[in-house]
């Protein structure tokens, strides 16, 4: 397992817990109010919304499939991309059913709970995957980080444009955010422990036909 991602999940999924304390414990509310009214004049925002609907996920998640299934072969990838995604989804449906936040009252045309924001969580992930398999496909560091830099900044407007349109509370978003990288980190971490044991079953029997 790598170590360092998986550190790092943790103290992330533990800030995710303190927000969702003060959420439950109400702490979060005067805040909340204020900054979403600041971001209800950000309307430019709201554009980016469509990244992170179920249409746009769906069809960047079947791309990235395809590219690993028909491209590099990997199919640990391929289950990656469908427990991180899948699994994304799934964690969020249960954690807003478990908590049960009601949206805020100027949301129009939305429905379900409100906590944690999906389209911040699963966004991230999604987009953070694209941004991990394409850095893959460079050499040099500096493009590495332009790539990080550029999808995570997508997963950074995507997660605002639900504030901007009224439709979740900051809380709710800052939240999607950190359960998104804590269980996408754990997800990684758990894929290069298995690609890693591929590669030392590959050398072991190249070394036995030696």
């Amino acid at each position: 397992m790598n170590k360092r991602l998986l550190s790092v999940s943790a103290v992330v999924f533990l800030l995710f817990l303190a927000i969702w304390a003060a959420v439950a414990a109400g702490a979060a509310n005067a805040i909340d109010q204020r900054l979403l009214q600041l971001f209800g004049a950000w309307g430019w925002l709201d554009r980016f919304t469509v990244l992170g609907n179920n249409y746009t996920i769906g069809i960047f998640s079947i791309i990235l499939l395809l590219f690993l299934w028909f491209r590099k072969r990997d199919y640990y990838g391929m289950v990656l991309v469908l427990a991180a995604v899948g699994g994304g989804y799934g964690l969020n449906t249960f954690i807003k059913d478990l908590v049960g936040r009601a949206r805020p009252p100027f949301a129009q045309g939305v429905h379900g709970f409100s906590f944690p924001s999906g389209h911040a969580m699963v966004g991230s992930i999604y987009l953070l995957l694209i941004a991990y398999f394409l850095s893959k496909e460079v050499k040099k560091a500096s493009q590495r980080r332009v790539i990080f830099f550029v999808f995570g900044l997508f997963a950074l407007l995507t997660g605002l444009s639900r504030l901007s349109l009224q439709v979740h509370y900051p809380s709710d978003v800052l939240a999607g955010f950190l359960l998104g990288i804590a269980y996408l980190f754990a997800c990684i971490s758990v894929y290069q422990f298995f690609v890693v044991e591929w590669i030392r079953a590959k050398q072991r029997e190249h070394s036995k036909d030696g």
